[in-house]
């Protein structure tokens, strides 16, 4: 038996039995170290969609208020209720990127408010992850998913010139390039700017990807 058939079946048998009332158990399984049981329940809490939102915003508040450093379950908590939209969490971001050590964690933030639609406020900061930081690589596709969420001709020349340094891998140009189609797709307008800076290369992925 196929074990994504088995996920299946435990994720409609929490969903059919438990409902809503599973999310507080489930949000406690976010930390454990298997990282399929992790999955598994983000799978589930996903599945509920909107209806979730007032448990997840009431345990999100929850660990707003213990402050504690380097919260993983509340980078989770921020993840997913941004993909939810939900604005009410976008004053505490900025102070949060303090709690968190590691630039991967901290860039689930800087992602976050780039999906609640205020991420050229970070512009500078998302382009000296990708073009600079020392550790530009492993973050690369971290920074290029924030990115795709901000469709300004700034964005384009970010990623553009990225595509160009030699340092970055195959599968991190493939990012860039759907992250352009992305960005193109939501505005066609930046289409014209991004004939204007990209090089024949990118161009051609570009025009690939999108058909």
């Amino acid at each position: 038996m196929d074990v994504n058939d088995d996920v299946e079946r435990l994720v409609e048998r929490i969903i059919s039995e438990k409902g809503i009332e599973a999310i507080p158990s489930l949000i406690n399984l976010l930390t454990d170290e298997d990282e399929k049981v992790r999955e598994t329940v983000l799978q589930i809490i996903y599945r509920f969609g909107d209806t979730a939102r007032p448990i997840l915003l009431q345990k999100y508040r929850e660990h707003i208020k213990m402050c504690q450093q380097n919260d993983v379950v509340l980078l989770y908590l921020v993840d997913i209720l941004s993909d939810l939209g939900e604005t009410s969490i976008k004053k505490d971001l900025y102070n949060l990127l303090s709690k968190y050590d590691d630039e991967s964690a901290q860039l689930v933030i800087y992602e976050a408010i780039c999906k609640l639609k205020d991420g050229e406020k970070i512009l500078d900061v998302l382009a000296y992850y990708l073009l600079e930081d020392e550790y530009r690589e492993e973050l690369a596709t971290q920074v290029i998913m924030a990115l795709s969420h901000v469709p300004t001709p700034r964005t384009i020349e970010v990623l553009a010139k990225a595509y160009r340094d030699e340092r970055f891998a195959q599968d991190i140009k493939k990012d860039i390039v759907q992250a352009i189609s992305m960005l193109t797709m939501k505005d066609p307008k930046l289409w014209d700017h991004f004939e204007k800076v990209a090089d024949r290369g990118l161009f051609s992925e570009v025009k690939r990807f999108t058909g």
